[in-house]
């Protein structure tokens, strides 16, 4: 029996699922491989904490790095979090010659070039499947079973917190904040729920996807992130109206002129398979070339999903240890691009959803279908609500053709500043898959 030992550094609620994974599965691991995976250490700055596995005392250090510098262990498994100390310990466990598997998506979309790099000349390994959508293994799919296609899109619901949040409204009518606070007692929700309802989250993802899906590592900051904040019931049942479900999806596309990405509220039809992914799950709706239209489906988070992807990797790389394999894991930087790769947001072409709220009274329709015109923006459907005794303010909602986005905020510019307009005008994109 050939036995790999493994170094942990973080037992969290992923660190205690890959060792609660790891005592319920290492007799199948080695049946399948030939390799006993056993845990030798594991690194916490508080090993006395409660936890919901069995962990014996003799495991633990306080200090990550007597684990990196121990010569027996060839993997370890950061899941300590963050982009500051992890990217210290990865870089020194790489320096060490140590394989490396982590689920930290934040480091990997700041820093994967530098750390994959680093990696590369050391001659070792980095698995970081699960840092994309938890237990699905979308980054072997795209490096193994798509390798023989060009991947001309993504779509990917890949934040559950966002997910959940938006399912509950669809099916509730309730306001965001609501529902946000439910979702954080539920404990969907972090108490700080920034980095996913604003979109950073599934940001992070989408640029991880880029990398390997277009072998271009783009500046973070260039991508277009907006997230579900400003969503509202009344979009939802419009949308609902018109035979749209709304979600927030990360997205690329490959152009002749470049690579569309951003992360945003849309609308996509429903009866849709990715429409209908609800709650905390995940879905990432793929078109290569030759494969055609392929969805991955799961868990996107949580401490058994995230822990199996972990261990996906850390038995892959024993594999290639015991084969005499190394770097096979790491991306291929092959498009030699900057951020100019990007095609700007304001040159993308799409239709659009568009709400108003308009004084009730006769030509205020006419007055926006004018500036739309006046901009080449065609106008497929309009829903007008009924007029009120009295006047008052009504919505007034139009689904348009296919148009550049300039155009489109130079509309809603010049509709913004008409009199009879009550509030600011609202736009969400409509991805049509």
């Amino acid at each position: 029996m050939n036995v790999i030992n493994v170094g942990l550094i973080g037992a969290g609620t992923v660190g205690c699922g890959v060792i609660k994974v790891l005592s319920q599965n290492a007799d199948i691991i080695e049946k399948r491989t030939g390799i006993r995976i056993e845990l030798k250490r594991i690194a916490d700055i508080d090993p006395d904490r409660k936890r919901p596995v069995e962990i014996p005392k003799s495991l633990f250090t306080t200090d990550a790095w007597d684990l990196i510098e121990d010569s027996s262990i060839p993997i370890v498994i950061e899941l300590v979090g963050g982009t500051t100390v992890a990217k210290d310990l990865i870089l020194g466990a790489v320096e060490k010659g140590k394989n490396v598997v982590t689920a930290n998506k934040a480091l990997i979309a700041h820093h994967g070039k530098e750390i994959f790099t680093a990696a590369r000349k050391k001659g070792v390994d980095i698995g970081f499947e699960a840092s994309v959508g938890g237990g699905i293994p979308i980054i072997k799919a795209i490096k193994e079973g798509f390798i023989a296609n060009k991947i001309l899109s993504i779509h990917g619901i890949m934040n559950g917190t966002s997910n959940y949040i938006l399912s509950r409204m669809t099916e509730e009518g309730k306001e965001f904040n609501d529902v946000l606070r439910q979702a954080q007692i539920e404990g969907y929700a972090e108490s700080d729920p920034s980095f996913d309802i604003d979109g950073i989250d599934a940001a992070h993802k989408l640029s991880i996807l880029i990398m390997i899906s277009f072998g271009v590592f783009l500046d973070f900051k260039k991508i277009y992130i907006k997230g579900i904040r400003e969503i509202t019931p009344i979009d939802i049942s419009f949308a609902d109206e018109l035979g749209y479900k709304i979600k927030l999806l990360a997205i690329a596309k490959s152009r002749d002129e470049g690579l569309e990405a951003g992360v945003y509220p849309t609308l996509v039809q429903k009866g849709t398979q990715i429409a209908d992914v609800s709650g905390v799950f995940n879905a990432i709706y793929i078109v290569g070339d030759s494969v055609g239209p392929t969805m991955l489906y799961g868990m996107g988070a949580g401490m058994m999903p995230t822990a199996s992807a972990v261990l996906s990797d850390v038995v892959q790389i024993a594999k290639n240890i015991e084969r005499g394999n190394s770097c096979t894991s790491l991306p291929k930087f092959y498009n030699n691009k900057n951020s100019s790769f990007l095609i700007p947001m304001s040159e993308i072409t799409t239709k659009y959803y568009l709400r108003f709220q308009v004084e009730d009274r006769p030509g205020v329709l006419g007055q926006i279908t004018g500036c739309l015109g006046q901009n080449n923006i065609s106008i497929e459907s309009v829903i007008q609500k009924g007029r009120h005794l009295g006047g008052g303010e009504v919505p007034v909602v139009i689904m348009t053709h296919e148009a550049k986005e300039r155009d489109l905020l130079s509309s809603l510019q010049a509709i913004d500043n008409l009199a009879v307009v009550r509030a600011r005008s609202i736009f969400i994109r409509i991805e049509e898959l």
